[in-house]
């Protein structure tokens, strides 16, 4: 192998490492709090802020209102969420948290972002820039252009169920 195969395929390796901690990530939250990343990030949005529009909710965590909905549905299944037409508008959903989601959001389902994010920002402005670069670059190399995506590190459907996340991320391992 020479010198250029090697640093390929440590790019690749480095790339699945990635991956890989992702979907173990997302497995682990499935398994242990019965939620995916996208409900989570929807219930805490909810508790954050209390009662919202699903249009609104779906801008501040820049998911598809129709992505969102589905989301909410299944929380509401599971009465962690309420949903009910607007008294003011009749056409707008207002969403809110249930004191059950409240209280399975308080003991709190780390997301892997968060703790991300914490690692970016002890990184100086060049080293983020930096890094920006290179995975905007990655993304243009895969022919991601199109692709849609929030600030969310997670796998799998968005709107899958916490048993499904853990299903389709058992059948990839």
């Amino acid at each position: 192998m020479d010198e250029a195969d090697s640093m390929e395929q440590k790019i690749l390796v480095a790339l699945r490492r990635i991956i890989r901690a992702v979907d173990q990530h997302s497995r682990a939250l499935a398994q242990r709090f019965g939620l995916t990343g996208p409900q989570i990030v929807v219930l805490q949005e909810l508790v954050r802020s209390g009662t919202l529009a699903t249009g609104e909710l779906a801008h501040r965590i820049h998911l598809a209102q129709g992505t969102v909905s589905e989301i909410l549905e299944r929380l509401e299944e599971r009465g962690l969420v309420e949903r009910r037409r607007s008294s003011e508008d009749k056409r707008r959903m207002d969403c809110s948290s249930t004191p059950a989601g409240a209280e399975l959001l308080a003991q709190k389902p780390s997301l892997l972002q968060e703790r991300f994010v914490s690692e970016l920002e002890r990184l100086s402005d060049w080293e983020r820039s930096f890094l920006l670069s290179a995975l905007q670059r990655v993304a243009d190399m895969m022919h991601a252009e199109g692709v849609q995506a929030g600030a969310l590190l997670t796998t799998g459907p968005a709107t899958a169920t916490a048993e499904q996340t853990v299903e389709f991320l058992t059948e990839k391992s």
